[in-house]
C-alpha cells in the first residue's frame, strides 16, 4: 500500500509546528515534547531537512531551528522525497524500472506510470500551507 512513512509525517508536523513560532526557533526537544514524536528521530529528521535547506539550524542561547522559506513555498512532493525517497507506486516506476524481468511483457505498466505521475503531481501541488489549512489540490 502507498503510504507516507511515519518520518515524512513527524517531518510535515515538524515544519508545520515551526511555522507557528512566528520567526522564534523552536528546539527539538520542544517540538518532539509538543508534537509527541519520539526526540531521537525527530533530531535525525531535522538534520536531514536542513542538509535538503528546508530548515535552517540557529546556535547559542535560544538555539534551535527555522524555516528557511514560508510554508507556501514548501511542497509535499519536497519534504516526502527528501525523507523517504522516490515516490513510486510499484518497483517498475521510475529509474528501477529498467531492471524489471517482465518489463517487455507487463500489461500494467503504462497504467501504473501514469498513477505515479498523478500522484507525483498532486504531491508537487500541495504546499505546506494548504496542509496546514486543509485545502488539497485535488
Amino acid at each position: 500500500m502507498l503510504r507516507v512513512n511515519k518520518k515524512t509525517e513527524y517531518g510535515i508536523i515538524a515544519l508545520l509546528y515551526l511555522a507557528q513560532q512566528d520567526e522564534q526557533t523552536a528546539s527539538v526537544r520542544q517540538m518532539a515534547s509538543t508534537c509527541s514524536i519520539p526526540e531521537t528521530l525527530l533530531s535525525k529528521i531535522m538534520q536531514t531537512m536542513k542538509a535538503k535547506g528546508l530548515v535552517q539550524p540557529m546556535y547559542g542561547n535560544q538555539g534551535g531551528y527555522k524555516l528557511t522559506r514560508s510554508l507556501n513555498d514548501i511542497n509535499l512532493l519536497e519534504v516526502a522525497q527528501t525523507l523517504q525517497g522516490p515516490i513510486q507506486v510499484t518497483e517498475c516506476v521510475g529509474d528501477t524500472g529498467n531492471q524489471c524481468p517482465v518489463k517487455s511483457s507487463c500489461t500494467i505498466i503504462s497504467p501504473m506510470n501514469v498513477l505515479n505521475e498523478k500522484i507525483v503531481t498532486l504531491f508537487q501541488s500541495t504546499s505546506l500551507e494548504a496542509l496546514a489549512h486543509r485545502k488539497t489540490a485535488v
